[in-house]
């Protein structure tokens, strides 16, 4: 399996079956419909990041953008974005994805795009079609709070789970849960945060705004868990549903968690108990569930239990978008892969500072995470000179 099951075995392979089904109807309906220059073009970019030829691959990509553009093809310009951010090209990929966008829905006449608005109303929408998928709303969170400073009156749009963690960081903004009807002279969505101030990735990195965790909440998970152990606390998620992932499986694990000097904290969502025995292997101590913490319910207590932490490592989920976006010292772990927004270059994401991204880059899992540990050792140690010195 490329991607470990905790919940149902027997979903996770029907779920796989029809991945395959998917992928299969897809290719079949793209010989018949799709033209062969893009089809060209979609396998020898494919080619390119197998190979890991990042200059090659942006070449390639730059060519699908100029066909994309010549097409109106927002499938295809989105695609470009995509790519281009991770190779690094911050400005390219805004201007992709905010011209697949138009295409989509048109140039409103009302859409903001970083004018000065005067006295007029702004309406942020960090709305998803999926409620279940938070990560892009995670990481463009600052640039909401960042557009509402520039308008006397912002409301920013988010799902339920997250409108107290944003109002507390954003105080100057009325946040509201999806649902709310709202309207505002001028509009901004993703793609209109990420042109006007995403593209530049030092100045986004530079301009980071953590988001802020209720600190009462902080402070009574920090005790609760420093009475359990004198070990540095790290949080763990490791697994995924998706089956388009590749993460370490439930031994690898075992075995980073038992070589790692620190006691565990368990940031993984679902039914996750028979997973649990697995990973702790007879030693219950070495890693923490805290049954009173659902992120799929409340993820203001979910940001409190992180920002309670030494640091985090994580494979790519919300809970890693989450802990980026709180500023805590965390690893990513990130697969071969080429499909979400982690950098293929260097080690450093602008959208979260003070993270580090570790791909696999063609190893062993064990290998990845003795790597891992080694790092996770030098955080945790550079963390405690620091709190030394405070």
């Amino acid at each position: 399996m490329t991607s470990f099951y905790h919940g149902s075995y027997i979903r996770y392979v029907i779920g796989g079956l029809g991945l395959q089904l998917r992928r299969y109807t897809k290719a079949v309906r793209g010989l018949f419909t799709g033209s062969k220059p893009v089809l060209e073009q979609q396998a020898r970019i494919d080619a390119l990041i197998a190979r890991r030829d990042w200059t090659g691959l942006e070449a390639s990509t730059n060519e699908m953008a100029i066909m994309a553009d010549r097409a109106r093809d927002p499938e295809l310009m989105q695609k470009a974005g995509q790519a281009f951010e991770r190779l690094g090209k911050f400005a390219r990929a805004a201007e992709l994805r905010l011209s697949a966008r138009r295409q989509r829905k048109g140039k409103g006449a009302n859409e903001w795009t970083g004018e000065d608005l005067g006295s007029d109303t702004l309406l942020i929408d960090l709305v998803e079609d999926d409620p279940r998928s938070l990560g892009r709303v995670i990481r463009h969170a600052r640039l909401a709070g960042a557009a509402a400073a520039c308008a006397q009156s912002a409301t920013i749009r988010v799902e339920p789970r997250l409108v107290s963690l944003v109002q507390r960081t954003f105080p100057n903004a009325t946040v509201v849960p999806a649902q709310q009807n709202v309207v505002g002279d001028k509009f901004a969505t993703f793609e209109n945060l990420a042109w006007v101030f995403g593209r530049d990735a030092e100045t986004l990195a530079a301009d980071f705004v953590p988001l802020r965790a209720n600190p009462e909440l902080v402070e009574t998970f920090r005790k609760r868990y420093r009475s359990m152990t004198d070990l540095p606390l790290v949080g763990l998620s490791w697994g995924s549903k998706s089956h388009t992932k590749d993460v370490p499986d439930f031994p690898e694990w075992a075995r980073f968690i038992a070589r790692t000097h620190a006691t565990f904290v368990s940031l993984q969502y679902g039914q996750i108990k028979p997973a649990l025995r697995r990973l702790r292997n007879g030693n219950d101590a070495r890693l923490i569930y805290d049954d009173s913490v659902d992120q799929m319910v409340d993820m203001d207590r979910f940001a409190a239990q992180i920002a309670a932490l030494d640091a985090v490592v994580t494979i790519s989920n919300t809970a890693a978008h989450l802990t980026g976006a709180l500023g805590v010292p965390t690893i990513f772990l990130i697969d071969d892969n080429f499909q979400t927004a982690w950098p293929v270059i260097g080690d450093r994401t602008p959208w979260y500072p003070n993270g580090v991204v570790m791909r696999k880059e063609g190893r062993a899992w064990p290998v990845v995470l003795d790597d891992v540990g080694r790092r996770l050792s030098s955080i945790l140690t550079a963390r405690s000179t620091l709190s030394s010195d405070s």
